[in-house]
């Protein structure tokens, strides 16, 4: 269990976060600033980030250096903010998150049982030494901008039954996964291709929807992995 501080001043993305983690088993306390929020020592320190660093820099300069190791601080920022994710983790952030947040990336972060952490750091290291920094962050870019019509497709497959559809979708991120190291979300999109294969379609669905989450999950931390070197 750890001990959560969630500062925002959007009061809906303050209780997401708090139902969230309280479903992944963590304690947390809400604040809508920094002057509100209490001192002391936490776990795991999420900030609403708008625009302005101010609270992203007053809440790390509130954090005793001794803790500091312990404590990780994520910004949350909104989706579609790629200068706000990089100015972030050059303030100071650990991690960022895309608002509104996704119960299997914050899962992902705090290493909940249970959860599927896909990043694979050897062959992400891999890729880097392969096609160096530069190429790396290309294959992201391209992971980034298809993973919006691979939703969109695994949505409107869902919604219609449409199980060739949503066979082909988990085939291409099959592919990508393999290429990512990801053998864990490899093997989800096999067992979501078989499914469908076996017109099992209300299981099918299900996983293709877990796909998408986990796929979602893993091209976010490749984001920070990319803006963090």
């Amino acid at each position: 269990m750890v001990d959560c501080l969630v500062v925002d001043a959007d009061a809906v993305s303050r209780r997401l976060a708090a139902l969230l983690l309280k479903r992944l088993g963590h304690l947390s306390i809400a604040a809508d600033a920094v002057e509100a929020a209490p001192a002391g020592r936490h776990g795991l320190i999420l900030v609403g980030v708008d625009g302005s660093l101010d609270g992203l820099l007053a809440l790390q300069a509130r954090i005793d250096p001794a803790d500091r190791p312990q404590t990780r601080l994520v910004a949350m920022i909104p989706s579609g903010s790629g200068d706000a994710r990089q100015a972030c983790l050059d303030a100071g952030a650990d991690a960022v998150l895309v608002k509104p947040l996704a119960l299997q990336a914050l899962a992902d972060l705090l290493g909940s049982p249970g959860s599927a952490d896909d990043f694979n750091a050897q062959a992400w290291a891999e890729l880097r030494r392969l096609f160096g920094a530069e190429g790396a962050a290309q294959l992201v870019d391209a992971l980034v901008n298809d993973l919006p019509t691979q939703q969109q497709r695994m949505a409107a497959a869902i919604r219609e039954q449409d199980v060739p559809a949503l066979k082909r979708v988990a085939h291409a991120l099959r592919g990508v996964s393999l290429q990512l190291g990801a053998e864990g979300l490899a093997r989800l999109c096999t067992e979501t291709e078989e499914a469908a294969a076996a017109s099992q379609a209300e299981a099918a669905a299900a996983l293709g929807a877990q796909l998408i989450r986990r796929h979602e999950a893993l091209v976010e931390r490749l984001r920070n992995e990319t803006a963090r070197h």
